[in-house]
């Protein structure tokens, strides 16, 4: 078991919460797109939640935040 500094594991919270965030907002353009597309800034917010969601799918891969959550919780 590797030992994680705070920030890390803070760092690695935020990412969890910012990806359940664009989750919900790229659900919501699969349940009601004709509300989500009607406009311009609902159209921006989806396209910003697919480019975080790649982010931050990026950055678990980068630094295996997976184990890191799994070690920090268990």
């Amino acid at each position: 078991m590797a030992a994680y500094a705070a920030w890390q594991r803070y760092g690695a919270a935020i990412v969890v919460g910012v990806a359940i965030a664009c989750m919900g907002v790229i659900a919501i353009a699969f349940l009601v797109p004709e509300q989500l597309f009607d406009s311009t800034f609902g159209l921006i917010i989806f396209f910003a939640a697919v480019v975080l969601m790649v982010a931050c799918a990026i950055i678990a891969n980068i630094y295996d935040l997976r184990a890191m959550l799994a070690d920090t919780f268990s």
